[in-house]
């Protein structure tokens, strides 16, 4: 049995589902594909998104498969084989997952021999590099440690002294990550795929883990928290960008880390909606069903999040 199965990781908002939508849609477009998608949370807005893309997408929505599910995602990865026959099994994991812990769920003996683990593919946000690692250390280094590659993410216009401190970071933790440093909006499919599957010299995913282990376990000071609701109610984008400027007000609403949502505005359009540190950004969007926002952050405020949308 020849299945491949890729793991695309990274922090809240960094760019993952962006980097599976190019390598589905242009880098493995001749190969039959399923996505196994693990929400933060149970409204599907990523898996809605890869949807669009034709592919088949499957979800996990219970929790984070690297602790409380990884029965689930043990048993969604064998379902998946036995009802598709994919050629390659593509995991996007929940944007606090350690990455390690989902390595050590694929040596599972029960899928010994069903798959073969090939892309372990990290996506870390340039321009907030800094900002995430300050509240999510523990995440971001788990995830460099592991990897294959390292995708920098969200990196045109940045200074290339920051972009050598990154690649520094990265290499003190694992100095055989394979960089990729490119616009992926810009890069071919192809050339993509060419520069992820690059040769990673003696890379041995046991081996990683066991230097993990060696260095302790690091415990993560944040427990991050979601809301998520569906709503029937037209909301044109200008709201929703003075509903996150609220945000700012800590005190009252809690720490925002990720916002993101599909909408319908009181023009009857259809609109998706990404928030990532103080940054909100729109596009257009297809949808024949009902609307949907999900909230990430740590010490929310539900009740007083909720009155801003009602």
């Amino acid at each position: 049995m020849n299945i491949k199965l890729d793991i695309v990781s990274g922090f809240l908002g960094a760019g993952k589902t962006t980097l599976i939508k190019k390598l589905v849609t242009e880098g493995y477009k001749d190969e039959k594909i399923v996505v196994l998608e693990n929400e933060f949370g149970k409204v599907g807005i990523d898996t809605d998104i890869l949807k669009n893309t034709g592919v088949e997408v499957e979800e996990i929505t219970a929790g984070c498969i690297c602790c409380s599910s990884s029965s689930d995602f043990l048993s969604s990865i064998e379902d998946i084989i036995k009802r598709f026959m994919p050629d390659r099994i593509i995991v996007e994991p929940t944007g606090v997952a350690k990455l390690s812990e989902i390595l050590r769920a694929c040596n599972d003996f029960k899928l010994k021999g069903l798959f073969e683990v090939n892309n372990i593919i990290s996506v870390l946000d340039v321009k907030r590099f800094d900002f995430v690692s300050s509240y999510s250390k523990v995440f971001v280094d788990d995830q460099i440690a592991v990897s294959k590659t390292i995708v920098l993410s969200k990196n045109v216009g940045a200074d290339m002294k920051y972009i050598e401190e990154i690649y520094s970071y990265i290499k003190n933790i694992n100095i055989g990550a394979n960089i990729i440093n490119e616009d992926i909006y810009n890069i071919g499919g192809q050339d993509l795929i060419n520069a992820i599957e690059n040769e990673i010299q003696e890379y041995d995913m046991l081996k990683m883990l066991d230097k993990l282990d060696n260095r302790g376990k690091i415990k993560n000071p944040y427990h991050f928290a979601t809301l998520e609701f569906k709503t029937d109610k037209s909301i044109d984008y200008e709201d929703i960008e003075l509903i996150f400027k609220c945000f700012k007000d800590e005190d009252t609403y809690g720490k925002i880390v990720r916002g993101k949502g599909i909408l319908q505005n009181s023009d009857h359009d259809w609109y998706k909606f990404d928030y990532v540190e103080n940054e909100i950004k729109e596009e257009s969007y297809y949808k024949d069903d009902i609307g949907a926002i999900c909230i990430i952050g740590y010490k929310l405020n539900k009740k007083n999040i909720l009155n801003l949308f009602a």
